[in-house]
Order: structure tokens, then sequence, then C-alpha cells
């Protein structure tokens, strides 16, 4: 990092570079058309658009890809916002172990409650609360936090535990599975789907739609739009290396896209949730969708993913150098949590050896 210059974290959590890596411009225009054109395939339907890492603020990338603006989805989507609806996903383990998102000893449901005021605030759109993984063993822990988005206005869905998800399909796709759920009604041709943090039950809410709304006589489809992985980069390039270290903590890691592989013979990177959840979005398209549903097009995880980040990569030195500095900056921030009690050491150990492999890269 001696070799460029650059500050130390300000307010807003971003490292400025004086030599910037990244063509911030290029990247909307390629990335807001990329939208536009998968939603122009869902036509008696909608389009669920799962939100991959922040909606408004998206400081790691920002971090990891010098010259990427952190607002850069508010931008894009602001530009389909008119046929847009907003659904904020929401993990009920998360609200009762009070998971912590940010350096501040803030509470979950605080932070979540804040998050919804600035959506709503940016957009223009007040967005419908889905909580996931109810159950009557936790039914009556939520009661006061359903309480507090009800006195707010929100509309509250629920969605419960599924035996055996998602191995068991046969119980998913019935009247016990996403049947039991919820259905949440909309009238728009996108769907934001949204959350608080990683692993908050968006694509299960995008999933569990899908087949509600087959049932409606609706051909909907889903989307991801997501930044990292980048999926063009190599496996162990250190800014995918970076995205393994933010999310230390729910243990996502890299793999190759074998389904990419084996049917365009291009090596492509993912990670093992969205590899998990392409597999179970074949399985329900397959058993729920119509056979002209583009989402039977989708032959890969990558395909299933909206992701132009690597295209406006300009300076490939910066970024590897400005991705090794962001673990760094996890070791000192998973550190900090397990000082006080809030995170583990595993995290910690976990993001010292993906630093071993992010400077061992040569490419």
């Amino acid at each position: 990092m001696n070799n460029y210059k650059y500050c130390t974290m300000n307010s807003t959590d971003i490292i400025k570079y004086s030599i910037l890596g990244f063509d911030n411009k290029k990247y909307i225009e390629l990335q807001t058309e990329g939208i536009k054109e998968r939603l122009s395939k869902f036509k008696n339907g909608r389009l669920y658009l799962e939100i991959g890492g922040k909606l408004l603020w998206d400081p790691h990338a920002a971090r990891v890809l010098p010259g990427f603006q952190p607002e850069n989805k508010v931008k894009i989507l602001k530009n389909i916002i008119h046929q847009a609806e907003i659904i904020f996903s929401i993990d009920a383990n998360d609200i009762l172990n009070d998971r912590q998102l940010i350096s501040q000893p803030i509470s979950y449901i605080r932070h979540a409650l804040s998050l919804l005021a600035r959506i709503e605030a940016t957009f223009g759109v007040r967005p419908i609360v889905v909580i996931n993984r109810c159950s009557s063993e936790n039914e009556e822990a939520l009661h006061k936090v359903v309480a507090k988005f009800d006195s707010r206005g929100y509309k509250i869905y629920r969605r419960h535990v599924i035996e055996d998800y998602p191995k068991n399909l046969s119980r998913i796709l019935s009247d016990d599975g996403f049947g039991k759920d919820d259905y949440v009604k909309l009238t728009k041709d996108i769907v934001i789907v949204t959350g608080p943090a990683a692993n908050s039950g968006k694509l299960s809410t995008c999933l569990g739609q899908l087949y509600l709304d087959a049932q409606h006589g609706l051909t909907s489809g889903y989307a991801k739009y997501e930044t990292f992985p980048i999926w063009n980069l190599p496996l162990n390039h250190p800014v995918n290396i970076a995205y393994e270290a933010a999310t230390a903590d729910i243990g996502d890691y890299n793999m190759i896209d074998i389904f990419h592989k084996e049917h365009y013979k291009i090596t492509s990177v993912n990670y093992n949730r969205d590899l998990d959840a392409f597999l179970l979005l074949r399985k329900i398209a397959e058993k729920t969708l119509a056979p002209h549903n583009f989402v039977r097009k989708y032959h890969s995880p990558t395909d299933m993913g909206i992701n132009y980040a690597g295209f406006a990569i300009t300076n490939d030195k910066i970024v590897q150098e400005a991705s090794i500095a962001e673990i760094h900056r996890r070791i000192s921030w998973f550190t900090e949590l397990s000082e006080r009690k809030a995170g583990k050491k595993e995290w910690i150990v976990r993001c010292e050896e993906l630093l071993v492999k992010a400077k061992r890269f040569k490419g």
C-alpha cells in the first residue's frame, strides 16, 4: 500500500485513493442495462430482484474497488423504481440473537428500523417487512419486535421454518412448506428484495413468492443483483478473497461455478450459498414454473446473477492492494467484536488465513 497515497478511515468508512482502479460510469451503464434486459424477460408476472450486499451504501465495494461509488445501487435502482416495490427481509434468529452488524454497539432491531426509514426516504417507497424462520417456539419472543414495526405502519408478513430446508423439496413445495407462508400481494413489475445483512432470508423469500405467484397464475422470475464475488476474476484474486473475509462470520466461501464451466466451457467464480441456491431454484422451476419461463433457461448460478463489476476494473494492481488492505481491516473489526464478546476468534483466524492466500496471488 505504500506505493499509493491514501487516507485512513474517515466518517464514511472509505479509503480514498489518489489513483483509481474502477470506471464507475461504465459500471452504472452496464449494470442498469443488465437489469432492464433481465426485467424484459418476465411479461406475465414480476421479477424478484435479490440485492446482494448493502443497498443504500456499500463501503466494502468502495474500499476494494477504488473508484466505485458506495451509493451505486441507489443510482441504478432509481432508474426503475417507478416500476418497483421493496421487500425488507429479516431473519427471526438474528432478531432474537441481536446480531451485531456495525462497529457501534447498536441493537439489530434498532439498526433494521433505521435502515427501513432510510430506504423509504431514499426511494419514496415504503418497504414491506417479511420475517423469516418464524415458528411456534419463537412466536412469543417475536411479538414485541413485530409490535415495533406495526407501530410504525409497516405491513408485516411471516414466513415459517420448513423442516429439512432446503433438501426436502416435496415438503418445501407443499402446504406445509412455502404454502404455509403469508403471501405478499404485490402490484408492480419488479420487487427489490433486500435486508439488513447477508443470510437474512432474501433468497428464500424470493423462492417462496415464485411458488405462491405460480399458484395464482403468474409467471414470475428471479435474479440476483450481485457485486461479489466477481465472477470473471480468478477464484483466488484478492478482491474475491476480501469478500470471503467480509463474510467470515457467516462462513461464506468462493467456489468455481461447475455448472457454468460444464455448460459454457468458461471458468466462473461464485460462492457456496449461490451454488446451493441455484440447485434449489432449478428444482423449483422444473416443478412449478412454465416451460417458457426465462428462469428455466438459467444454466448456472452465474446466469441467475447480474454482475458487471469485473468489466469496469481499470487498474488491477490497485484493486489487489485495496483488497488486501480490506482483509486487514476485517481482522481488526472481528478482533474488536471478539473483545466485547460479540464475535468469535475463529473469524479472526479465518481472515488471517485468507490474508496469506491473497498475498500469494500472482495475476
